[in-house]
Parts: structure tokens; C-alpha cells; sequence
């Protein structure tokens, strides 16, 4: 009977060790400017969702005041989410720390601050949050400081509009692999990964396909698939975890967490 029972053990047992391990594995969750449907974007409330939910990566926008003091917000000009007017690289931080940053959202989320870039690091640092930092103006060197004061150099990621900065960002920090790259052409995929050497590509859902996917993680690089917008994305979102994308980037993770 040991005969038997012996080698039926062994096959339960190598099921249960690798089955799982074969699995595709879902991919991490990034908030566009955070939970930005349950609270206001790029805010402290907005992070705060973000943990409650157990989002892995809240991405956000940091730019700089009139005093050199980075702060997270989308847009150049404070209109649009704050009670402040004009750009923000006029305002002193003094100031900007009186705005309000969430009555445009609704009512119940009067008094919410413009939250500096320090906030947010303090915040995530002793949680599970990573941060994507859209970079918009200031000086790499001090924003790379900052984020490392923290501890969170490790677990922040790094994005730039700008090819060029992309490029020089790079250059300057090449022990750091957290550096995103946007692929703008399938076809261009190997130069840009040849050029910009990224940790992470960064794709629309719409050019990514089971090639893209094969070649990044042949040469050690992650995809990150952009679903961003307000209709269903279901479909969308299926396909990113069908093709094992790493990363998906939403503007409702509340409803991709469920």
C-alpha cells in the first residue's frame, strides 16, 4: 500500500507547491491622482483611500512653488482645484499652505489642504503605498533627496512627459529602477528601451499585445498598461491581466480592486 500511497503524496504535494507559482499574477493597481472618484485628487484624503482600499501605487503630479518646496498637483494653474488663482510657481508655500484643495470636490471635503510632496512620503512611508511621481518642474537632484529622506526611494516611481528628461534622469541616477518610459509606437518599443533604459514601459491598453509583453520581460522590463477614462473598462482591464501586464493605471482602482 506504501507503494501506492507514497507517489500520490509526492504529485499532491509538487500540485500545491507549483500550481500556484504558475499562475499569472494579478497585476499591481496604480490610482490615477490617487482614488480620484472617492475623494479629491492628489490630496492626503485621496491617499488615505487609496490604503483603506489597499491600492498598491498612487500616482500623483509634483511641482514646485515660488520657494522651491514641491507640492502634488495636476494642473500648472491653482484654479481649477484649489481657491487659489494663477500658477503655482508664483505662490510662496506659506501661502499655498492656506488653500483649500477639496470644496471643489463637494462639501464634505472643505478644509483639505494642498498637500506638500513631504505629506504624501510621510504618509505611504509606514504603509503599503508606493507613489509615482509625474514630474512636472523642479530640480531632480532635490526631488530624488527628498523622496530618499523618507525611505521611499525604493518604492517610489518616476515618469516624465519629456523624453529628454527621461533621457537625463537616467543619466543621472542609473543605479535607480524605478525610472518609467512611455511608448508612444509599438514599433519603436527596443529604441526606447535601447535609448531611455526604463524599468517600467508604459503603454496604452490599445498597442499592447502578448509581443510587447514577451519582449519587455525578456529584457527585464515591466509593462505598465494605461486604462484611464470614466466609461467601463472592463473589457479593458481583463485583457491587461489576460496578457500579464505588471501594472495597471486607473482612474476608478475602487472598482478594479473588486
Amino acid at each position: 500500500m506504501n507503494r501506492i500511497l507514497l507517489p500520490l503524496l509526492a504529485i499532491t504535494v509538487l500540485f500545491y507547491a507549483c500550481g500556484p507559482k504558475s499562475a499569472v499574477p494579478y497585476p499591481q493597481i496604480s490610482g490615477h491622482r490617487g482614488a480620484n472618484f472617492i475623494a479629491p485628487e492628489n490630496t492626503l484624503a485621496s491617499a488615505d483611500s487609496c490604503i483603506r482600499l489597499g491600492i498598491d501605487v498612487m500616482e500623483t503630479d509634483v511641482v514646485l512653488s515660488k520657494d522651491s518646496v514641491f507640492y502634488i498637483l495636476h494642473d500648472s494653474l491653482l484654479n481649477r482645484t484649489t481657491n487659489g488663482t494663477g500658477p503655482i510657481r508664483e505662490w510662496l508655500s506659506k501661502d499655498l499652505d492656506t488653500l483649500d484643495a477639496g470644496s471643489w470636490f463637494g462639501p464634505a471635503w472643505k478644509g483639505h489642504k494642498l498637500p506638500r510632496f513631504a505629506d504624501l512620503l510621510a504618509k505611504a512611508q509606514p504603509t503599503h503605498l508606493n507613489i509615482t511621481v509625474d514630474y512636472r518642474t523642479g530640480d531632480f537632484q532635490d526631488l530624488v533627496d527628498l523622496i530618499d529622506s523618507y525611505g521611499m526611494l525604493e518604492r517610489t516611481y518616476f515618469t516624465f512627459s519629456s523624453d529628454e528628461d527621461t533621457k537625463r534622469f537616467r543619466e543621472m541616477f542609473p543605479d535607480i529602477h524605478t525610472l518609467q518610459a512611455y511608448v508612444r509606437n509599438p514599433r519603436e518599443l527596443d529604441k526606447v528601451l535601447d535609448e531611455m533604459q526604463p524599468d517600467i514601459a508604459v503603454l496604452w491598453i490599445d498597442q499592447i499585445d502578448r509581443r510587447v509583453v514577451k519582449r519587455c520581460h525578456e529584457r527585464g522590463v515591466k509593462v505598465l498598461a494605461l486604462i484611464l477614462g470614466l466609461d467601463d473598462k472592463t473589457a479593458a482591464n481583463r485583457k491587461a491581466i489576460r496578457l500579464g501586464v505588471d501594472v495597471i493605471a486607473t482612474d476608478k482602482p475602487e472598482l478594479l480592486v473588486k
